[in-house]
């Protein structure tokens, strides 16, 4: 009986720290909302990446690390694997947008970089529309 109950409090407490953190953006330049989910709550059912697009849990895969100072940030990532994008949300929900290409000489084409803020949605299913 000891063993059972231990292996439940562990599947709580594993199903608690699994649920993703779902943040809605409003990034100039964009006339619809851009959602960051990260791992492993995505539509995607890979579990090891982050998702960045116009619906929470799906888009583009996407790295995600967190800074020391507070700052989380994400590389998002084309089909092939290719770095096309930095999101970086900073402690007071400001999110900074800087995109590139790479052409296949490796030489980057069109950088940008636009501004704007992120709400973080309760979950996944908050953040949906209706």
């Amino acid at each position: 009986m000891p063993k059972i109950l231990l292996a439940l409090a562990a599947v709580a407490v594993l199903a608690t720290n699994a649920s993703a953190d779902v943040l809605r953006c409003k990034i100039e330049g964009f006339s619809d909302s851009i959602f960051i989910t990260s791992a492993p709550d995505t539509n995607q059912n890979d579990g090891q990446y982050a998702r960045i697009g116009i619906s929470p849990g799906i888009g583009s895969k996407a790295f995600a690390f967190a800074d020391r100072m507070g700052a989380h940030v994400f590389v998002e990532l084309n089909a092939d694997g290719t770095p096309v994008g930095l999101l970086t949300v900073q402690k007071d929900m400001r999110v900074i947008n800087s995109r590139q290409s790479i052409d296949p000489s490796g030489k980057v084409l069109a950088p940008s970089q636009t501004a704007g803020v992120c709400t973080r949605c309760a979950s996944l299913k908050a953040c949906s529309p209706r």
